[in-house]
């Protein structure tokens, strides 16, 4: 790979060729030789693009630096020229070593019989030592390094790079003391040797790359020419209330289509994008904003590292911003309280977070339930206090504490068989009733509130027929449909009809019985006239 002053798109695609390079020592299927083809086909638009800016940034050099008479800026550019010259020719060459392993396979294209060419007649013209076209190569590399030090007094390292010279194979006992063309070319097929020809090709072209740049510092035409001109405003604050003033800076930017700046937030990469109104390549900024430490007005001040990277310049800068501590909205079905062992349908908004709200919720106190719809949530709680804590993508944004009240008990009442409410205190005549319903009714509230909780059953009651304080005739019922055709002859003015539930359940929303509480309120006494 060509080293400290790679793109990361370089970086990438060096990566990738690595890992198929090993990937290929494994003799794996074919498929690897299909994305060494996407790797050859990657690497050639790469060295496209290189020579494009190699060849923008010598003219650009040519033209800052070909009036002056300075020596030593002179000198500059006839060694710029030198260099895109060496290394022209040094391309051409490795060009038409690539259309010499073409011919050799029997292919004039990269196609699917290429691809799947196992054959080692390439690997052979490479190693074998009768061949001369390996040993040039090697050498036509060690000579162009060797002319570009001379000509920018850096030091540029090897290009035909040996195991020995690459950490990750150094100590592998397979490689070890292989050198640069059997290391290259052994067992290789021929869409992997032409990749490894143009991953050689594009490290070329980037020591050119910075050898220009080195050069273009002392030529003077590292200096930035930027063709557009652009008013900004910064305000200080981007909301101002009516009559209040409003304070913003008045800036110059300008921008350059020739420059190709590298931007960076927390140290990542962010996307570069042309900005249509200004002509400005501007970065991308995007996250979300993580709160705490609020001050009492509910503000917490923050920071992030901005930094753009353009030519060898790093510019960098601390950026202060204040994250305002949002709102919970909660909205039940009608009241604020929570009901004890209830499924309550609550909704919870941040209603400044718009369409950013991707809510998830913990509770204390509490187990919960996901709703239907974004921000709604089934609470059902199992101690007296609840804490529901919301957070945002993973952000967290507040505690709501919610109060739970015990579950109302429920209303015996006493119907006839028309579904008529009895008047407990005219009863009904002797021998009138035949029949009753007698029912656990909801509480109205708590019905409207958690309609799925409100729904009670007497399992048990005990019917008694009482005379003064005797008792004429009683029974056990496990239904909540009272015949009574067996004792209106027994009934006589005065008598008393009394109902003690023993057994109440309520179903919940889970369709699950609970237990309620049974006391002597609870009896239901009805005269006879």
């Amino acid at each position: 790979m060509a080293g400290k002053k790679e793109t990361p798109r370089q970086k990438m695609i060096g990566m990738m060729y690595l890992v198929l390079t090993a990937l290929l020592a494994l003799q794996v299927s074919s498929a690897v030789l299909e994305k060494f083809a996407i790797i050859n086909e990657t690497l050639g638009q790469l060295i496209e693009d290189t020579e494009k800016n190699n060849a923008s940034q010598l003219a650009s050099i040519l033209k800052e630096g070909g009036k002056s008479e300075k020596p030593e800026i002179k000198d500059a550019v006839q060694k710029a020229q030198q260099v895109r010259d060496l290394t022209a020719t040094t391309t051409k060459w490795i060009d038409e070593l690539k259309a010499e392993m073409m011919k050799v396979s029997g292919s004039d294209k990269v196609d699917e019989v290429l691809i799947n060419n196992h054959g080692s007649q390439v690997a052979t013209m490479m190693i074998d030592k009768k061949n001369k076209l390996g040993k040039e190569f090697e050498n036509l590399l060690n000579d162009y390094v060797k002319q570009l030090n001379a000509l920018t007094g850096e030091n540029f390292g090897t290009l035909a790079k040996a195991p020995k010279d690459m950490p990750v194979f150094a100590n592998d006992p397979d490689h070890a003391r292989k050198d640069f063309l059997t290391f290259t070319f052994e067992n290789t097929p021929v869409i992997a040797a032409l990749a490894s020809v143009s991953q050689i090709q594009t490290e070329v072209l980037e020591y050119e790359s910075q050898a220009l740049r080195k050069l273009a510092e002392k030529a003077g035409a590292a200096r930035v020419a930027f063709e557009n001109i652009i008013p900004m405003v910064r305000p200080v604050s981007s909301v101002v209330a009516a009559g209040a003033t409003y304070e913003a800076d008045m800036f110059i930017s300008a921008s350059s289509s020739a420059l190709n700046p590298e931007m960076t937030f927390n140290g990542k990469a962010i996307p570069v994008e042309l900005d249509a109104s200004t002509g400005i390549k501007m970065g991308k900024v995007k996250f979300t904003a993580a709160g705490g430490n609020y001050d009492p007005q509910g503000m917490s001040k923050q920071t992030f590292k901005a930094e753009i990277k353009l030519n060898d310049e790093v510019y960098e800068q601390t950026i202060s911003y204040t994250v305002a501590k949002p709102t919970i909205r909660v909205t039940t079905g009608t009241a604020p309280r929570l009901y004890m062992g209830c499924g309550n349908d609550v909704n919870i908004d941040v209603p400044t977070l718009g369409t950013s709200y991707n809510p998830s919720f913990s509770a204390q106190g509490a187990e919960l339930q996901k709703g239907p719809k974004t921000g709604n949530v089934i609470i059902i709680p199992n101690q007296r206090r609840v804490k529901v804590s919301v957070n945002n993508a993973g952000t967290f944004i507040g505690t709501e504490d919610f109060d739970v009240k015990p579950v109302p008990r429920p209303r015996i009442i006493a119907k006839d068989n028309n579904g008529r409410p009895i008047d407990l205190k005219n009863g009904f005549k002797a021998g009138q009733l035949a029949g009753m319903r007698v029912n656990a009714e909801a509480d109205e509230n708590f019905k409207a509130e958690v309609p799925k909780d409100a729904n009670f059953r007497i399992r048990n009651m005990t019917v008694i027929l009482a005379r003064g304080t005797a008792q004429v005739q009683s029974l056990t019922q496990t239904s909540e449909n009272i015949d009574l055709s067996a004792w209106r002859s027994l009934m006589r003015p005065g008598d008393r009809i009394i109902i003690e539930p023993k057994q109440v359940i309520r179903m919940t929303f889970k369709n699950t019985q609970e237990q309620v509480t049974v006391s002597p309120q609870d009896v239901v006494t009805i005269p006879i006239q």
